[in-house]
């Protein structure tokens, strides 16, 4: 059976999808009634540690460095910028199915990182983000009333 026919795998994906809709509606609820609503551009994306780091990598297909804004916040990295294929490439456009439009993805990580040594790249349609893993310092610790 191959790992994406494994229950654990299948679990995760439910999982996924699951998230990335709730943060969906959050974000809707949160965006205030007078900016513009950003498009429903899905763009998937992974994230796995490796060598002590975060790493998660979007597909961006089409998209320059230029039209991709990357803001760490807390636990939460937004992902957001405008595609307009229409505007850049046609005068008169016959037929359009590509999506255009502004657009923000929020990515909720779990684990604690440093959002101030973070690093991007943007390679052949997938953009990829570093975040450093930094120890969590969790004990036992007596606190005096003052």
């Amino acid at each position: 059976m191959s790992e994406s026919g494994t229950p654990h795998f299948k679990s995760i994906k439910l999982y996924n999808n699951l998230k990335s809709e709730v943060d969906r509606l959050i974000d809707a609820l949160l965006t205030p009634m007078n900016r513009e609503p950003e498009e429903d551009i899905n763009f998937p994306f992974d994230m796995y540690i490796e060598n002590d780091e975060v790493v998660i990598e979007v597909e961006m297909p089409g998209l320059e460095k230029e039209q991709v804004h990357i803001e760490g916040i807390d636990k939460f990295l937004e992902i957001s910028g405008e595609k307009d294929t229409v505007k850049r490439k046609y005068k008169c456009c016959i037929g359009l199915e590509r999506t255009n439009g502004k657009y923000k993805k929020l990515i909720y990580i779990e684990r604690s990182v440093n959002m101030q040594a973070a690093a991007a790249q943007l390679d052949d349609g997938v953009l990829t983000i570093r975040l450093p893993l930094v120890e969590e310092k969790r004990g036992k610790k007596n606190i005096n009333i003052g």
